[in-house]
């Protein structure tokens, strides 16, 4: 059965709310007169009473399942029991009611004995001036006892919550002080999960609060050590990943630890977590050899692909170029030497137009597989490029470069010259650009080629589409060579590329 006072905390109980509802009292009384004068006496002190007597144990035990009653006022003797077993019934309840035993023979020592008991207060029946104080102090003092039952029931609550999520997190819950007066940093405190991570239970670290560090590679905790220091002097957030010491042929063990200070003069008492990132760790190594790999089949293909091309390129120079030549001249021949009327004439003319046609055709399909201008060497296949398409396309170009020639390997001029070519068509199909300014920068380490645009733009959403492969494909190209792509701009505002590689060592030469 609940208590309908419980929970009011005692600084603020005045009795207001007893008066307003009125105060619902049990009496353990024999004498008729003796409970109406108590009453008054209540009443009289300002307090509304809501009164029941009872005389029997039994009447007293049924009133207290079924009712919810303030204050408990018992009479010390009555036929057949006493104020002992009405106390002793009322605290076996579970039911934290005041019990104030009234009297007018009981002594001395048995009201401490009544008072060890459980009883509130005692008092005689020719005192009665007293009972309003002594209801008043036994209600606060009720009070109080519920409010630190409460309290120490959350705290046990949130003391089980605490030890259920320490016990499962994939780590350890610990807490940690450092500052100038402590000198290395200590962590007296670990939960259960230490027995997994360290193979140490929580006492060992009870006992030597130092051995935290020292279940770390040296170089990870020298890391720690001064991640802890700079992040005293700032805002107290810590964040470090490291490795935890191997033993034997054991696979290597990353945690993450994180954690925040409060600072308390000198000390910094941190609380905080570390977690076992192990498998996080050998998913991103996994993905970082994926990618590697991806990346490593993605040049090669290219490589091939170019090879391919060039190989292409050549059999149409050479021999369907040889072959088309050699056909003019004999077409040639025979319009000069061969007596035909008007209409052999003419065949000979349309064939010799077709066969230029074709010449035409195969030179531009072996430049297009392989330019020959790259023979020359970058700089002046991206001049020759720009000045294409600008009579192409009727956009205005403009190059620049701060080296006059680059010796470059034959790959990696290729893949600048098909990074420009890809983003020349991107610009006709999209940009609706009238300008397009290319910049060759070579530093000692770096060359990087920058291509702007004062097209449409394009926002981040036109970059992450799906269907944006030639953006990919730049970045592929430069990610053969450990370099990097960025595309840049906004709507109206134009577009710019940009990718950059590490530029050859001495000795490297084109190899075309």
């Amino acid at each position: 059965m609940s208590d309908s006072r419980g929970g009011i905390p005692a600084s603020l109980l005045d009795l207001s709310g007893y008066i307003h509802e009125g105060l619902k009292v049990l009496f353990v009384e024999d004498n008729e007169s003796d409970f109406e004068l108590m009453c008054r006496n209540l009443k009289k002190g300002g307090l509304k009473v809501a009164a029941t007597r009872v005389d029997t144990i039994l009447d007293l035990h049924e009133r207290l399942e079924h009712e919810e009653w303030d204050v408990v006022i018992s009479d010390h003797r009555l036929p057949g029991f006493s104020s002992e077993e009405a106390l002793k019934l009322v605290r076996d309840s579970g039911l934290d009611i005041p019990f104030i035993i009234v009297s007018g023979s009981i002594g001395e020592d048995m009201a401490v004995e009544a008072m060890r008991a459980g009883a509130d207060d005692y008092l005689m029946k020719d005192k009665l001036a007293r009972l309003v104080p002594a209801v008043e102090r036994s209600l606060k003092a009720a009070n109080e006892r519920r409010s630190l039952a409460a309290a120490e029931r959350a705290q046990r609550d949130s003391e089980q919550r605490f030890a259920a999520i320490a016990e499962n997190i994939p780590g350890i819950i610990f807490q940690m002080q450092s500052g100038t007066q402590i000198g290395k940093p200590t962590v007296p405190f670990v939960s259960e999960g230490a027995l997994r991570i360290f193979g140490l239970s929580p006492r060992n670290f009870l006992e030597n609060p130092r051995i935290f560090f020292e279940q770390f590679e040296d170089d990870d905790a020298s890391k720690l050590h001064d991640e802890l220091l700079q992040a005293e002097q700032n805002n107290c957030t810590l964040s470090w990943e490291g490795r935890l010491k191997s033993h034997g042929k054991l696979p290597e063990r990353w945690v993450l630890l994180n954690a925040v200070g409060r600072k308390f003069d000198t000390v910094t008492h941190w609380d905080g977590v570390l977690l076992d990132i192990t498998e996080k760790k050998m998913a991103e190594k996994a993905l970082i050899q994926s990618e590697a790999e991806i990346r490593s089949l993605s040049a090669e293909f290219e490589k091939r692909r170019e090879a391919e091309r060039g190989a292409i390129a050549r059999e149409i120079h050479d021999d369907m170029g040889g072959s088309l030549t050699k056909l003019k001249a004999d077409i040639a021949w025979m319009h000069k030497n061969e007596t035909l009327n008007t209409a052999g004439v003419e065949k000979l003319d349309d064939m010799l137009e077709l066969v230029e046609h074709l010449l035409a055709s195969s030179q531009r399909i072996a430049k297009d597989l392989r330019p020959g201008i790259l023979d020359y060497g970058l700089v002046a296949a991206l001049e020759w490029l720009l000045n294409d398409f600008e009579k192409r396309s009727g956009t205005k170009t403009a190059f620049r470069c701060n080296v006059d020639e680059l010796a470059l390997q034959g790959e990696a001029k290729t893949a600048l010259f098909r990074i420009l070519q890809e983003s020349l068509t991107n610009i006709v199909k999209h940009a609706q650009a009238t300008e397009v300014d290319v910049e060759l920068f070579v530093t000692e380490d770096e060359i990087t080629l920058e291509i702007r645009d004062n097209g449409v733009g394009i926002d981040n959403a036109d970059k992450l589409k799906q269907t944006s492969f030639g953006l990919r494909g730049m970045q592929e190209r430069v990610s053969a060579f450990n370099g990097w792509a960025d595309v840049s701009g906004a709507k109206g505002a134009g577009t710019t590329v940009m990718v950059g590689i590490p530029k050859q060592q001495e000795g490297d030469r084109d190899n075309d």
